[in-house]
């Protein structure tokens, strides 16, 4: 299993780092093809990063090796996106609090018309994933084309070369 997904990724870096079009195409193929992996996509990222790549004229080995790595590191992606959105509402909602107040505070009675309230909270987490993928996605996207572009420009035929010898 492990050879045949080295084989696989060798096989799409090199199809990726021989394109004849230049940097731009390696580049935008390479960031549009991860721009989905920020979301719950459900099985359909591959096809949509084919069709992404190929309306911006992208190169589509490219978007399939990142789209391939985007899959692979998904909960890493997911809890990132929590993350960060969870970072933004605290930074723009929060009011400042004391801490000795939160300690200090009684532990109130059950009352379970409180419970509809918790619900909320489940809404809350769902919006923090919403802005943190949509943030993340962007600023990924924007990093790995700039990143991709550079290093296929200065390093394509020494990884070209490492590659076929393996």
């Amino acid at each position: 299993m492990l050879h045949k997904l080295k084989t696989y990724l060798t096989y799409y870096g090199i199809r990726m780092l021989r394109i004849k079009k230049g940097d731009h195409r390696i580049a935008i193929g390479f960031a549009i093809g991860f721009f989905h992996c920020w979301f719950p996509t459900f099985g359909i990222g591959l096809p949509l990063s084919i069709a992404m790549a190929r309306l911006v004229r992208g190169n589509m080995p490219s978007a399939i090796l990142a789209s391939s790595l985007g899959s692979v590191l998904w909960p890493l992606l997911f809890y990132m996106n929590y993350w960060t959105g969870h970072l933004i509402t605290e930074l723009f909602t929060s009011p400042s609090f004391d801490l000795d107040d939160v300690i200090n505070e009684q532990m109130p009675e059950p009352d379970y018309v409180e419970t509809v309230g918790h619900f909320k909270d489940i809404s809350d987490v769902g919006l923090d994933f919403l802005i943190g993928s949509v943030i993340n996605s962007i600023l990924s996207t924007i990093i790995l084309y700039a990143l991709c572009r550079v290093l296929v420009r200065r390093y394509r035929v020494p990884l070209l070369n490492l590659l076929r010898r393996k």
